[in-house]
């Protein structure tokens, strides 16, 4: 190895910690020290013996840290006016409308404690035991009740079994 090759390896700790009070994270650093690294064996040309090395090595890295800062400035700001764009456009709601309507037309012909089961347990989301011993039936009545009357709601909406399926 050359002499360059040897007093860049000799630096590496030097750089590493000068890449951890640039960016304030192990792994970003370890990556800037890393540019930094490639950078220097690509511009060795440019490097002038007799000169410091480390001073070289620091202001590119300095440098490379300053230009991704900048390229990832560009990018917050794309991606904002690109979020801004996505929020400007509302998706159409009318078939989620229609859907809501046909579904709670469907629940009217359920029996009344079908449409409560669907209701407490499916739609509320209640937890079975304390729902069961609130009305004093057992859970797996509860649970039956809810089978049926998402099986009923799935015929009288023409969905089938295939469509809860998926």
């Amino acid at each position: 190895m050359s002499g360059f090759h040897n007093e860049m390896t000799a630096l590496l700790p030097d750089l590493t910690r000068f890449a951890r009070a640039l960016t304030r994270n192990e792994d970003n650093a370890h990556d800037l020290v890393q540019d930094c690294v490639e950078r220097a064996l690509c511009k060795r040309a440019l490097f002038q013996d007799g000169t410091s090395l480390k001073s070289w090595l620091f202001t590119l890295m300095r440098n490379l840290f300053i230009s991704q800062k900048r390229r990832e400035a560009v990018d917050r700001k794309c991606m904002t006016l690109t979020n801004v764009d996505a929020c400007t456009v509302e998706k159409p709601r009318q078939t989620d409308h229609v859907f809501l309507s046909e579904t709670l037309r469907a629940m009217k012909s359920l029996s009344k404690a079908e449409r409560q089961a669907i209701v407490i347990l499916g739609i509320h989301d209640a937890p079975q035991q304390a729902v069961a011993k609130m009305c004093g039936e057992p859970v797996g009545t509860l649970k039956s009740r809810l089978s049926r009357g998402r099986a009923h709601l799935r015929d009288q909406m023409g969905l089938g079994a295939d469509a809860h399926a998926h």
